[in-house]
């Protein structure tokens, strides 16, 4: 399973649920549609250090990390040191 896919699984099961939102785009724009807000961001967190091991430093807490399911697949990329998507 692709890294997009894991997040948007991830976030319609364990941070939408509720919401009326049944499909996420990779570049659709989850904090300004309300998808993630700052207890989403901190169940996120939480999920990207379990599944893929990351620790994210108070410096990467940007809007622009986290603003749609291809920053994120960025951001994890980089931090793992493979190829940035």
């Amino acid at each position: 399973m692709s890294v997009t896919t894991e997040l948007q699984d991830f976030i319609l099961d364990e941070i939408a649920p509720g919401r009326a939102i049944t499909v996420i785009d990779p570049d659709d724009d989850l904090l300004s549609r309300g998808i993630i807000d700052s207890l989403g961001v901190t169940q996120l967190l939480e999920f990207l250090r379990d599944r893929y091991g990351i620790v994210v430093a108070p410096a990467d807490l940007v809007p622009g990390n986290f603003r749609n399911v291809r920053a994120i697949e960025a951001f994890v990329h980089a931090r793992q040191g493979g190829p940035v998507c």
